[in-house]
């Protein structure tokens, strides 16, 4: 940062005198200046230095310049009348220092006296009137916004089918009736449809199948966001690195946030002789070319994780090698790996305080099998987790399929043959089993089906500021005869976040589980429910957000008591953040509070709520997200806690903040 702040060569006309002071105040004899102005010193060329900014030095050209930039201001929020002086310049310590002051003349702000639409099709008039930022008789001008609303409109009417679609716009001003009026020339076109497909930049993958993938076909209408459908549909297929679609309608591509807007360039055949505008002659078929970049045939990608919170510490290490196009063009192989320890701070009584445990996933995957975009999948995973004092074995493996419904929609859904053995987990009396529906049997297997339905339009899947996510899992497994439990579970979840600017926004999210139908074989425990940790309800750690069972060991051993979670059949926690996360700076903060409960019952309240509340710090270092959480247990189970009670908790993790 402060390498830049070096003095750039001197440019003709400059001298060494340094912009101390820069002020812009009314015209002597006038009121206060209307216009809020603080931006626009930022943009001269003399301005006075800053912490992150250098100061100016005086130039007779910068000055002239810096008053047309400061008329132009003016004008541009509709103060057409607007005077500035030149300007008045102080020189001070030995001529080193410069003080300069612009007094304005306001005059008086325009209004919009007309707003036209003009050549628009009979069925987008009123749609698009819809669109413009201004309405006849408003007072609050602002030139820039206006222009842009052209874009809006041009793009609606290129999603609505007219693909050559330009909207162009103009201000004309009298100064005499002190108003401005409006026009949208609108020249839309005839309605487009497809006249041919190409394929540009295919080596492995036959243009045949990526036409066929993209959904596209001759004759067809056109419809600009097809451009995006198609990018993402191929983009899913796992064979492409990059995608994009180029047509050759007659329109200029705008980059998104370009200031200031032309309003559109008319060419001199679209004006006639007597100043009228003229739409283009333009043709119906639109020639398509989907361009492609193939990604690697193989792929590794290596990842480390690391965890802490108050009852234990987890480190991980991954892998996923990603063979493309192995099988066939669109048929892929996917290999996955991971392995972590964790170390449990408090030692259960069955002496298993610590362990390895990982999983370890190999899956085929076989794109537009199903349909154009329905990708089977055939999957063998294997994971083993540390519980608090207990371990888990899953094996699961079988078909699936994958598709995807619009942008950031997806479905799921996998049939599977699973078999799980717990180790040191229970056994429990049958009192206890039947009070919480535990199991009897540290074996389960059968038939499983999953299923998942997303629709993800959060702005980061890591530190997300705005948009929202919804979310609805379950699994079912139909017990006996065909498998040993029977239970069908429903996990929701919802995250949404509200900006309040560049900086701030509020992160919200709710998430549940509940497991119904179950017999009396009980609820085993891979599918049994927990809360609690670095990425749940921070009032507890990991996994301890659970209804409890106690248990001793007798004589003659060193007799000894305790109570371990055990996993519930409902599970609720839910959070609210004000993130402080400023834009490409490595760190920020969040204040948070997190409300939850969890029970062996359908009711995860029955045990009492929890509620705590904290503060966290966000390390944003080697595209890491490294987050620290200090959380203090305000209610635990319905019991307000005291100092007594250790109700601080402290949690380190990395990866997604939700």
């Amino acid at each position: 940062m402060f390498g830049c702040a070096a003095r750039q060569p001197k440019i003709p006309g400059e001298s060494d005198i340094e912009v101390s002071k820069v002020e812009i105040e009314p015209e002597k004899g006038n009121g206060p200046l209307k216009l809020d102005h603080e931006e626009l010193f930022p943009r001269l060329g003399m301005r006075k230095g800053a912490l992150t900014s250098i100061a100016g030095y005086y130039s007779v050209f910068r000055e002239a310049e810096d008053k047309r930039r400061i008329q132009a201001f003016w004008q541009q929020y509709g103060y057409f009348d607007v005077e500035v002086s030149d300007a008045d310049v102080v020189f001070k310590d030995a001529h080193t220092k410069a003080e300069i002051t612009y007094r304005v003349k306001e005059g008086e702000r325009y209004t919009i006296g007309d707003l036209r639409l003009v050549n628009t099709p009979q069925d987008e008039d009123e749609p698009l009137k819809k669109l413009a930022p201004l309405k006849t008789g408003d007072k609050e001008i602002d030139l820039e916004l206006f222009r842009h609303g052209r874009i809006d409109m041009q793009e609606k009417l290129r999603r609505d089918g007219y693909g050559h679609a330009n909207v162009y716009s103009r201000a004309y001003v009298d100064k005499h009736a002190k108003t401005i009026a409006w026009y949208y020339f609108v020249d839309a076109g005839p309605k487009t449809r497809i006249g041919s497909i190409a394929v540009d930049g295919n080596k492995r993958v036959p243009a045949a199948d990526i036409i066929r993938r993209s959904g596209l076909h001759v004759g067809d209408p056109y419809q600009e966001d097809l451009r995006d459908r198609v990018v993402r549909d191929l983009l899913d297929s796992g064979s492409f690195a990059a995608a994009f679609v180029r047509v050759d309608t007659d329109t200029k591509f705008i980059v998104p946030g370009v200031q200031p807007d032309t309003g559109g360039e008319l060419r001199d055949e679209q004006i006639d002789k007597d100043g009228n505008f003229v739409p283009r002659k333009l043709p119906e078929d639109v020639n398509v070319t989907i361009h492609v970049v193939e990604a690697p045939r193989f792929t590794i990608r290596i990842r480390a994780s690391a965890e802490l919170d108050p009852t234990r510490v987890d480190t991980g290490v991954g892998a996923t090698l990603f063979f493309r196009d192995l099988f066939a063009p669109l048929h892929h192989l996917m290999v996955e790996g991971r392995i972590g320890y964790g170390w449990l701070f408090e030692r259960p009584l069955n002496d298993r305080p610590s362990g390895l445990y990982g999983e370890a996933l190999i899956r085929s995957i076989h794109s537009g099998v199903l349909g154009r975009l329905g990708d089977l999948r055939i999957t063998a995973h294997y994971r083993s987790d540390l519980f608090p004092g207990y371990f888990l074995h899953h094996f699961e493996g079988g078909p699936g399929v994958r598709t995807t419904f619009a942008k950031g929609l997806f479905l799921d859904v996998d049939l599977f043959a699973k078999y799980s053995r717990s180790i040191g987990y229970g056994p429990f009396d049958a009192a206890t089993r039947d009070a919480l529906r535990l199991p009897s049997s540290p074996e389960s297997y059968g038939p499983e089906l999953q299923a998942s339905i997303i629709w993800d339009e959060r702005d980061s899947p890591v530190e997300a500021m705005s948009g929202y996510m919804l979310a609805l899992r379950t699994r079912l497994s139909p017990g006996k005869p065909i498998a040993t439990h029977r239970y069908f579970s429903l996990l929701p979840e919802v995250r949404g976040f509200i900006p309040l600017g560049k900086k701030l926004a509020i992160g919200l999210r709710a998430s549940g589980g509940w497991d119904f139908g179950n017999d009396s074989a009980g609820v085993p425990l891979d599918a049994r429910l927990f809360g609690g940790g670095a990425y749940g309800m921070r009032g507890f750690g990991r996994d301890q957000l659970s209804p409890e069972v106690g248990w001793c060991v007798p004589p003659p051993y060193s007799f000894a008591c305790a109570s371990e979670p055990v996993g519930g059949l409902s599970v609720v926690e839910t959070t609210a953040e004000l993130r402080f996360l400023p834009p490409q700076k490595p760190y920020g903060a969040v204040a948070f509070a997190d409300f939850g409960g969890a029970s062996g019952d359908l009711n995860p309240f029955a045990l009492g709520p929890s509620f705590d509340a904290g503060l966290g710090l966000r390390l944003r270092l080697w595209y890491l997200p490294a987050n620290v959480d200090v959380a203090y247990l305000i209610v635990k189970e319905g019991v307000v806690q005291v100092l007594h009670d250790h109700p601080f908790r402290v949690f380190f993790r990395i990866g997604e903040a939700f």
